[in-house]
């Protein structure tokens, strides 16, 4: 059995993403963002900047891609969240059109 993650506050996971080498210039907006998005949802955003595992293609490094930024991560979920948003729009038209 797979052994449970440690519970952690906002500071230590933002402190856990430096670790890992992902670029975090302002930390105060950054914890903001933590508390406001969770951890969780925001790590499917960070994947696709994590580093591909030589051995084993398919699955990703803890570590963050050299150059990778937070701001980036932010951005990627910003223009999702938009996106999500316009789609449901559109999808609520054409149900009221129907």
């Amino acid at each position: 059995m797979k052994p449970q993650k440690i519970w952690k506050s906002f500071q230590e996971q933002l402190d856990l993403l430096d670790e890992r080498e992902l670029v975090i210039e302002d930390k105060k907006n950054a914890l903001g963002y933590l508390k406001k998005i969770g951890y969780y949802r925001l790590s499917g955003y960070l994947y696709s900047f994590r580093q591909i595992d030589e051995e084993n293609p398919k699955n990703r490094l803890d570590n963050f891609i050299s150059g990778s930024r937070f701001e980036d991560v932010k951005a990627l979920y910003l223009f999702d969240k938009k996106l999500r948003q316009l789609a449901l729009d559109a999808l609520e038209r054409i149900e009221i059109a129907l």
